[in-house]
Protein backbone atom coordinates (compact mmCIF):
# COMPACT_ATOMS: atom_id res chain seq x y z
CA UNK A 1 0.00 0.00 0.00
CA UNK A 2 1.50 3.26 -1.27
CA UNK A 3 0.66 5.91 0.97
CA UNK A 4 4.07 8.41 -0.01
CA UNK A 5 5.37 8.99 -3.04
CA UNK A 6 7.80 11.80 -3.27
CA UNK A 7 10.44 11.88 -6.08
CA UNK A 8 11.24 15.97 -6.08
CA UNK A 9 14.01 17.29 -7.93
CA UNK A 10 15.60 13.83 -9.50
CA UNK A 11 15.77 14.78 -13.22
CA UNK A 12 12.39 13.10 -14.25
CA UNK A 13 11.32 13.98 -17.95
CA UNK A 14 7.76 12.32 -17.95
CA UNK A 15 4.44 13.04 -18.10
CA UNK A 16 2.14 11.40 -15.35
CA UNK A 17 0.21 7.65 -15.84
CA UNK A 18 -3.29 8.44 -16.49
CA UNK A 19 -3.77 5.50 -13.73
CA UNK A 20 -2.40 7.23 -11.20
CA UNK A 21 -6.16 7.07 -9.92
CA UNK A 22 -5.30 3.34 -9.19
CA UNK A 23 -3.15 4.34 -6.00
CA UNK A 24 -6.33 4.22 -3.77
CA UNK A 25 -4.00 4.48 0.26
CA UNK A 26 -2.19 7.61 -1.78
CA UNK A 27 -2.00 10.33 0.70
CA UNK A 28 0.64 12.42 -0.43
CA UNK A 29 2.32 13.09 -4.34
CA UNK A 30 5.73 15.56 -4.53
CA UNK A 31 7.09 15.19 -7.94
CA UNK A 32 7.90 19.13 -8.23
CA UNK A 33 11.09 20.24 -9.15
CA UNK A 34 11.52 18.25 -12.17
CA UNK A 35 11.20 18.16 -16.25
CA UNK A 36 7.19 16.75 -16.03
CA UNK A 37 4.89 17.81 -18.67
CA UNK A 38 1.65 17.11 -19.89
CA UNK A 39 -1.87 17.04 -18.98
CA UNK A 40 -3.08 16.16 -15.03
CA UNK A 41 -4.06 13.19 -15.37
CA UNK A 42 -8.09 13.14 -14.12
CA UNK A 43 -7.86 9.81 -12.42
CA UNK A 44 -5.91 12.00 -9.88
CA UNK A 45 -8.57 13.48 -8.71
CA UNK A 46 -10.74 10.06 -7.55
CA UNK A 47 -7.94 9.66 -4.84
CA UNK A 48 -10.03 10.24 -1.86
CA UNK A 49 -7.30 10.04 0.87
CA UNK A 50 -5.00 12.68 -0.91
CA UNK A 51 -3.90 15.56 1.18
CA UNK A 52 -0.48 16.71 -0.75
CA UNK A 53 -0.69 18.01 -4.18
CA UNK A 54 3.20 19.28 -5.30
CA UNK A 55 3.09 19.56 -8.82
CA UNK A 56 5.32 22.55 -8.82
CA UNK A 57 8.35 24.41 -9.48
CA UNK A 58 8.70 22.56 -13.52
CA UNK A 59 9.71 25.64 -15.42
CA UNK A 60 12.57 26.49 -13.33
CA UNK A 61 14.66 23.69 -13.61
CA UNK A 62 18.20 24.52 -13.54
CA UNK A 63 21.04 22.29 -15.15
CA UNK A 64 21.76 19.77 -15.02
CA UNK A 65 17.54 19.22 -15.61
CA UNK A 66 16.53 19.22 -18.78
CA UNK A 67 15.05 22.26 -20.23
CA UNK A 68 12.31 21.39 -22.69
CA UNK A 69 9.69 24.01 -24.64
CA UNK A 70 7.61 21.16 -23.99
CA UNK A 71 7.92 21.39 -20.01
CA UNK A 72 5.59 21.66 -17.38
CA UNK A 73 1.97 20.49 -16.34
CA UNK A 74 -0.65 21.74 -19.30
CA UNK A 75 -4.59 22.30 -19.11
CA UNK A 76 -6.75 23.52 -16.61
CA UNK A 77 -7.63 22.85 -12.80
CA UNK A 78 -9.94 19.93 -12.77
CA UNK A 79 -14.04 20.76 -11.56
CA UNK A 80 -13.16 17.16 -10.28
CA UNK A 81 -10.83 18.37 -7.26
CA UNK A 82 -13.86 19.18 -5.47
CA UNK A 83 -13.94 15.81 -4.27
CA UNK A 84 -10.62 15.59 -2.75
CA UNK A 85 -12.18 16.56 0.55
CA UNK A 86 -8.59 15.78 2.32
CA UNK A 87 -6.63 17.87 0.38
CA UNK A 88 -4.40 20.30 2.62
CA UNK A 89 -1.68 21.77 0.22
CA UNK A 90 -2.29 22.01 -3.95
CA UNK A 91 0.93 23.47 -5.01
CA UNK A 92 0.81 24.06 -9.09
CA UNK A 93 2.81 27.13 -9.44
CA UNK A 94 5.44 27.75 -11.90
CA UNK A 95 3.54 25.37 -14.42
CA UNK A 96 1.82 26.70 -17.71
CA UNK A 97 -1.65 25.07 -16.63
CA UNK A 98 -4.36 27.68 -17.68
CA UNK A 99 -8.31 28.38 -17.79
CA UNK A 100 -10.03 29.44 -14.47
CA UNK A 101 -9.97 28.63 -10.66
CA UNK A 102 -13.05 26.46 -10.43
CA UNK A 103 -15.62 26.87 -7.41
CA UNK A 104 -15.26 22.93 -6.67
CA UNK A 105 -11.97 23.95 -4.96
CA UNK A 106 -14.23 25.49 -2.59
CA UNK A 107 -15.12 22.35 -1.45
CA UNK A 108 -11.81 21.30 0.13
CA UNK A 109 -12.51 22.59 3.20
CA UNK A 110 -9.67 21.28 5.05
CA UNK A 111 -6.55 23.26 2.50
CA UNK A 112 -4.01 24.70 4.34
CA UNK A 113 -1.97 26.22 1.51
CA UNK A 114 -2.74 26.85 -2.16
CA UNK A 115 -0.23 28.50 -4.47
CA UNK A 116 -1.19 29.10 -8.25
CA UNK A 117 1.46 31.91 -9.01
CA UNK A 118 3.68 31.89 -12.19
CA UNK A 119 0.85 29.69 -14.20
CA UNK A 120 -1.93 30.93 -16.77
CA UNK A 121 -4.54 30.59 -14.90
CA UNK A 122 -6.85 33.66 -14.95
CA UNK A 123 -10.29 35.08 -14.26
CA UNK A 124 -11.10 35.53 -10.82
CA UNK A 125 -11.02 33.40 -7.54
CA UNK A 126 -14.42 32.32 -6.97
CA UNK A 127 -15.90 33.36 -3.67
CA UNK A 128 -16.19 29.57 -2.53
CA UNK A 129 -12.08 29.69 -2.34
CA UNK A 130 -12.36 32.82 -0.91
CA UNK A 131 -14.62 31.78 2.09
CA UNK A 132 -11.90 29.31 2.76
CA UNK A 133 -9.67 32.18 3.91
CA UNK A 134 -10.89 32.89 7.15
CA UNK A 135 -11.29 28.62 7.69
CA UNK A 136 -7.76 27.18 6.95
CA UNK A 137 -6.33 29.47 4.35
CA UNK A 138 -5.93 32.29 6.69
CA UNK A 139 -4.29 32.67 10.45
CA UNK A 140 -3.55 36.24 11.60
CA UNK A 141 -0.55 34.71 13.47
CA UNK A 142 1.01 34.19 10.02
CA UNK A 143 2.25 30.50 11.28
CA UNK A 144 -0.29 28.72 8.52
CA UNK A 145 -2.40 29.06 5.66
CA UNK A 146 -1.39 30.44 2.23
CA UNK A 147 -3.25 31.97 -0.80
CA UNK A 148 -0.72 32.62 -3.65
CA UNK A 149 -1.84 33.69 -7.13
CA UNK A 150 -1.13 36.00 -9.86
CA UNK A 151 -2.66 38.90 -8.66
CA UNK A 152 -0.82 41.64 -8.40
CA UNK A 153 -1.15 44.20 -11.55
CA UNK A 154 0.86 42.81 -14.15
CA UNK A 155 3.99 44.57 -15.15
CA UNK A 156 3.32 44.55 -18.76
CA UNK A 157 -0.54 44.95 -19.23
CA UNK A 158 -1.33 46.96 -15.91
CA UNK A 159 -4.18 44.12 -15.52
CA UNK A 160 -4.16 40.67 -12.74
CA UNK A 161 -4.02 37.61 -15.12
CA UNK A 162 -6.21 36.24 -11.56
CA UNK A 163 -8.18 39.11 -9.56
CA UNK A 164 -8.29 37.76 -6.22
CA UNK A 165 -9.67 39.97 -2.86
CA UNK A 166 -8.52 37.10 -0.70
CA UNK A 167 -5.07 35.92 -1.92
CA UNK A 168 -2.65 36.33 1.91
CA UNK A 169 0.33 36.92 -1.25
CA UNK A 170 -0.37 38.23 -4.35
CA UNK A 171 2.45 37.74 -7.62
CA UNK A 172 3.63 39.92 -10.63
CA UNK A 173 3.52 37.19 -13.40
CA UNK A 174 6.07 38.73 -15.66
CA UNK A 175 8.12 40.24 -12.26
CA UNK A 176 7.89 37.02 -10.52
CA UNK A 177 7.76 38.92 -7.31
CA UNK A 178 5.02 38.16 -4.68
CA UNK A 179 4.37 40.93 -1.94
CA UNK A 180 2.05 40.02 1.22
CA UNK A 181 -1.42 41.22 0.37
CA UNK A 182 -2.72 41.70 4.14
Amino acid sequence: MLTYLAVLDNFIYSTLPENFGDMDDLEILMVNGNSMYGPVPESLFSLKKLEVIRLDETLSADPPWIEVSDEGFTGSISTEIGQLKNLKWLLLHSNPLSGTVPTELGMCEKLEMVRLHRTNIYGTMPREVCMLRDKNLYDESGSRGILYADCSNNNRTNEPFLKCDCCTDCCDHTSQVCVADD
